[in-house]
């Protein structure tokens, strides 16, 4: 009898990705005239919805940061979510030859959940920064400047002062990964439609669509862990000032 196989679960990720792949890139090539629109109209796509985000939350929410810009331990807070992206987003998981899971997509949300909306949005123009010094070769892009700065806005219209839960997190991440990552992300860059281009293109769809619930339930996580440390953090502050009291 011969040595019994032990399933391995990567494998069947990658067959399950590999499956996937082979429905949607055929669909690709059937849009590829609205993706040529989308390429072309880029960049005033983006600062459009960038601008009417922001109109949004100044309007119509009123979101004001004056008394959080005058708290010194938000900045600690923002250095502190800058040095975790860092360290989280260096450390992917691969899931198949050109898809991985990177565990620094919880920084954002955890930023919009302590900062609020407008603050962040420009954690995620700091972010972009940081992400670009990190990589050398990385073009400056100012679509993915502005694009970064509207998913911090989106997570914090999102999940800011509200009850943290599974599907508020998969709500956003969905918006944010189909909004901002497929739509507003140049995806065409040539007026012929390879198959290498195709491919990077169900390769965006794949990670930002399929990935999602996954990616929303890492973020849950991140942020309950979030919640019940500042909470900790509450508790020993004021055990600290009544002992001194």
């Amino acid at each position: 009898m011969g040595e019994e196989q032990l399933y391995n679960p990567v494998e069947g990720i990658n067959q399950m990705i590999a499956d996937i792949e082979s429905v949607v890139t055929p669909m690709v090539f059937k849009f590829h005239p609205l993706l040529r629109i989308l390429s072309i109209l880029n960049i005033y796509l983006v600062v459009a919805c960038f601008v009417a985000m922001l109109v949004y939350l100044v309007v119509k929410r009123k979101h004001r940061i004056g008394n959080k810009l005058k708290t010194p331990t938000n900045y600690f807070m923002a250095v502190f979510f800058l040095l975790l992206y860092v360290l989280l987003t260096e450390t992917p998981i691969r899931l198949g030859p050109d898809i991985s899971l990177n565990f620094g997509l919880v920084v954002m949300p955890m930023a919009a959940k302590a900062f609020g909306p407008l603050l962040a949005g420009a954690f995620g123009i700091v972010q972009y920064g940081a992400s670009f010094a990190m990589h050398s070769g990385e073009a400056f892009s100012i679509s993915s400047l502005l694009v970064a700065g509207l998913s911090g806005m989106i997570y914090g219209r999102f999940i800011y002062a509200r009850r943290t839960t599974y599907l508020r997190c998969l709500g956003a991440k969905l918006l944010v990964n189909v909004m901002c990552n497929i739509f507003l992300v140049p995806m065409v860059t040539t007026s012929v439609m390879s198959a290498e281009l195709a491919d990077a293109i169900t390769q965006s769809v794949v990670s930002n669509v399929f990935l999602a619930p996954l990616q929303a339930l890492i973020i849950y996580a991140a942020l309950i862990i979030m919640k019940k440390a500042r909470e900790a953090l509450s508790e020993v502050s004021w055990g600290i000032a009544r002992k001194n009291d």
